[in-house]
């Protein structure tokens, strides 16, 4: 089959659906770009870039800024182990739910608390990401991630090296797939930081919002799916 027509076949299931995965993707590029251009130049997902700061401050003498970076990367640690928590004690269909309501509700409450606070907003978006590392971690049950750049890019050019030698279809499948995330990350970073000059940094709002979207998708998708299992009861 054509890899896009496989795409669009792939979409039947909202819970792990490209549309879902393109949404959560641009609500993390949102929040980096909010974080970033609005709370100090602090990453919300991107914790290696988090901690390269930290390094060359540390390599520098300065010291004033270890706790600026260090919580981040703490609280999106503690969001992978509860998101880790959701899925091992439901593993039903509709768990992601559970997870994207509380990452909606903290970027809520981050997002409402003032500059002087940044301390503790951004390790809330820390703990967002982790949460969302998770959660959304697949596509078309392929492993893709929203929240991280490099993985989704190196996928995608290995996928097409392979598929420009063995010219098969699921390389390509896996190519659009990984290529699409990357290029709504970047689209969404740019949009992110060109409303944060309006918006400050109520600017993650807009991730908040994105992130209702997917929730109501996969609301959808699984009163079908009870629906369609209590039909054939």
């Amino acid at each position: 089959m054509d890899p896009v027509h496989q795409i669009i076949q792939d979409e039947k299931h909202g819970e792990d659906s490209l549309r879902v995965g393109i949404l959560a993707s641009a609500s993390v590029g949102i929040m980096d770009a909010g974080c970033y251009v609005t709370r100090g130049k602090v990453f919300a997902s991107s914790q290696t870039g988090n901690l390269l700061y930290l390094g060359m401050d540390i390599a520098n003498g300065d010291f004033s800024q270890i706790l600026k970076y260090t919580f981040p990367v703490l609280l999106f640690v503690l969001g992978v182990v509860l998101g880790t928590h959701f899925h091992l004690h439901d593993d039903r269909k509709g768990w992601r739910l559970g997870p994207a309501l509380c990452e909606i509700v903290l970027i809520l409450i981050a997002t409402m608390l003032p500059a002087s606070w940044n301390a503790l907003a951004n390790p809330m978006f820390g703990l967002v990401c982790g949460l969302q590392a998770i959660t959304f971690r697949r596509i078309h049950h392929i492993p893709l991630a929203t929240v991280y750049l490099n993985g989704n890019l190196r996928e995608a050019v290995e996928r097409l090296v392979k598929y420009i030698h063995l010219r098969d279809s699921d390389d390509m499948y896996r190519f659009l797939l990984s290529i699409i995330l990357v290029v709504t990350f970047l689209v969404n970073v740019i949009i992110g930081a060109f409303f944060a000059q309006f918006m400050t940094h109520y600017v993650t709002i807009i991730a908040a919002l994105l992130l209702g979207v997917d929730v109501f998708i996969m609301m959808h998708d699984k009163a079908k799916h009870d629906h369609a299992e209590n039909a054939a009861s």
